[in-house]
């Protein structure tokens, strides 16, 4: 008892003065604007990938799966693809690029062909329960920044901001499946929520903060694992009273600042 009542006074009065910022750099950083030409391919596929996740979000949209099975499939993998595919890049010039290919490839294709389905996307509709015209596109807007504030933040630590991704595209679509599919204890406080769905979403956090410390080789500790754990309680409250689509702003942000405070005790 007296073990467990030291490490938890040790996590909550970190001294971040004893850490500095060099501490923090993990295996791989990302330079601000240097390009490579691997950096210029890279965005090239990554624009193309990205273009694949619309069209498999209209071809899963026209199928017989529920509205928020298609939405969670392309958060999940698009989410995933973006926190692994880091790995490779070397600028955030490269990752800035490859958003600007796929808008470009994205509004030609609205405005400029007879591809007129991508309409569709644009205003999408019924993507989410009580979802307005253009709400959806706001609310992958407002992520898509959200990530890429996070990633110029801790560019030399991509542990850090891969954490965050995981957890809102693993923690945030897991809530939503298991509290669908298993619709256990619900109750509202802003959207309509289930326990179950709340319990998946602790679980998957737990995972997320693992598989970025198992990949990124950041050893675990006594105290890590007691960071983990309240990281996971924190973003399961986060996405329980969050209101309309803001978890998906909540999310990353918490998940990346616990998996800071993971990389600082290290």
């Amino acid at each position: 008892m007296l073990n467990i009542l030291s490490n938890l006074h040790g996590i909550f009065s970190l001294k971040t003065q004893n850490y500095p910022l060099s501490n923090f750099i993990s295996i791989l950083s990302l330079d601000l604007w240097i390009m490579s030409r691997m950096d210029f391919f890279l965005a090239i596929i990554s624009a193309i990938a990205g273009f694949y996740f619309l069209i498999i979000l209209l071809i899963l949209k026209n199928s017989s799966f529920p509205i928020w099975v298609t939405r969670k499939i392309v958060h999940s993998i698009g989410g995933t693809y973006i926190a692994f595919i880091l790995f490779y890049f070397q600028s955030i010039l490269g990752v800035i690029v490859a958003i600007a290919f796929f808008l470009f490839i994205f509004l030609i294709l609205i405005f400029f062909s007879k591809f007129k389905v991508l309409k569709e996307y644009f205003i999408l509709k019924k993507c989410r329960d009580n979802e307005k015209d253009f709400t959806f596109l706001l609310n992958t807007s407002a992520t898509l920044i959200t990530l890429l504030v996070l990633l110029i933040i801790f560019r030399d630590n991509l542990s850090v901001f891969v954490a965050g991704t995981l957890i809102i595209s693993w923690a945030d679509t897991s809530g939503e499946v298991f509290g669908k599919r298993f619709p256990i204890g619900k109750f509202k406080i802003f959207n309509q929520k289930t326990a179950s769905g709340t319990f998946a979403v602790f679980i998957f956090s737990l995972a997320s903060f693992v598989v970025t410390a198992l990949i990124y080789k950041i050893p675990f500790s006594v105290s890590s694992i007691w960071i983990i754990i309240f990281g996971g309680i924190l973003c399961a409250f986060a996405e329980a009273v969050s209101w309309k689509w803001l978890d998906n702003v909540f999310l990353p942000v918490i998940g990346s600042l616990i998996m800071f405070w993971i990389v600082a005790i290290n």
